[in-house]
């Protein structure tokens, strides 16, 4: 308990004083570290009280269909209280993290004596509304411990945590909140004060490798197996299927620079990206003359009414290869 409130003061502290996560490694990275402060894997796990999911919150409680419970919720010293309520029945928690930048959705991990929770809600930035977590069942929860959330035993509790987080300590709590240098730098602190080799560089590892590290916490293998649609969340996993990949050139940076948000709604960009290997060829005709290659080979896929994702599966796309019901035409901020 001490060690959690100490943690909890830690990275309160450093929210009030602005001091951004990766300030050493500014000194000698600026460029970097600047870019990266900006980017949704900063951001990837944060504090209770600053998310988008408490400055959402309505003032009337939330309630599950089907006459299922009522969420009330309010601000306590550690972060945001919640109870579920339906007649007699009553459990409470307290939610000191947020998991998700809020964009595309912002996951609680809620704590009660019976453990660390996933919360039975999340809030959906673009559809600016509240739901149940992807993932949980619809409807009315069996009992008042059930609708706060599923309880996370400590591998998936830990597995967690280690990928929004930089660091965990050995009873589970994040170090510091958010993907930052030391993440994927393994050695950038203690290089940073002038001991120690070299920080790992992901940049300098060979493009398999480099999709496989990225993979750690992105996904190379599929949860249940190769059928689930879900799958196509999962950006290594999906781009491993590709010809591209075999090849042993393509990288997951070969298309995202490091330490930038992926570019939306940007054709051109990665038009240059797929020039740039495959000039030497001869390019066939696109009778529906959109010049827009991962248009075509890379479908824009709708999970969830909030959820859209890019199938990092690169292939000449077939009648009847995908559900028609799922795929969607890009927007703009897509």
């Amino acid at each position: 308990m001490r060690l959690r409130a100490a943690l909890l003061a830690l990275a309160v502290s450093l929210f009030a004083s602005g001091a951004p996560p990766g300030s050493e490694c500014a000194t000698c990275h600026p460029a970097e570290t600047r870019s990266h402060q900006s980017t949704k894997m900063a951001r990837a796990m944060m504090l209770a009280l600053v998310s988008a999911f408490a400055e959402n919150l309505p003032d009337a409680p939330l309630h599950e269909s089907s006459d299922g419970y009522s969420f009330v919720y309010r601000r306590v010293e550690n972060g945001i209280g919640v109870t579920a309520l339906r007649g007699g029945a009553r459990a409470d928690g307290v939610i000191e993290w947020v998991l998700g930048a809020g964009v595309q959705g912002q996951t609680p991990l809620v704590r009660t004596e019976r453990g660390v929770l996933e919360s039975r809600v999340s809030y959906f930035p673009q559809l600016h509304q509240y739901g149940i977590t992807i993932g949980q069942e619809a409807g009315a929860s069996p009992n008042a411990e059930a609708a706060l959330g599923v309880k996370q035993n400590a591998r998936d509790l830990r597995n967690c945590i280690v990928c929004h987080s930089t660091g965990i300590t050995s009873d589970l709590q994040p170090v510091i909140p958010g993907v930052q240098c030391e993440r994927c730098h393994e050695g950038a602190e203690e290089h940073a004060r002038g001991r120690g080799k070299p920080p790992f560089n992901p940049g300098k590892v060979s493009a398999p490798e480099q999709v496989r590290f990225c993979g750690n916490c992105h996904r190379v293998k599929a949860p249940l197996d190769d059928a689930q649609l879900e799958n196509f969340r999962f950006q290594p996993l999906r781009l491993m299927k590709s010809r591209c990949f075999a090849s042993g050139k393509l990288s997951c940076t070969t298309c995202h620079p490091a330490h930038q948000d992926a570019r939306r709604n940007d054709p051109t960009f990665y038009n240059g990206k797929c020039h740039a290997c495959h000039d030497s060829q001869t390019f066939h005709a696109d009778r529906r003359a959109q010049g827009d290659c991962i248009g075509c080979h890379m479908p824009y896929v709708q999970l969830h009414p909030a959820l859209n994702f890019t199938d990092h599966f690169i292939r000449v796309v077939k009648a009847g290869d995908l559900p028609e019901s799922i795929v969607r035409r890009r927007a703009a901020g897509s």
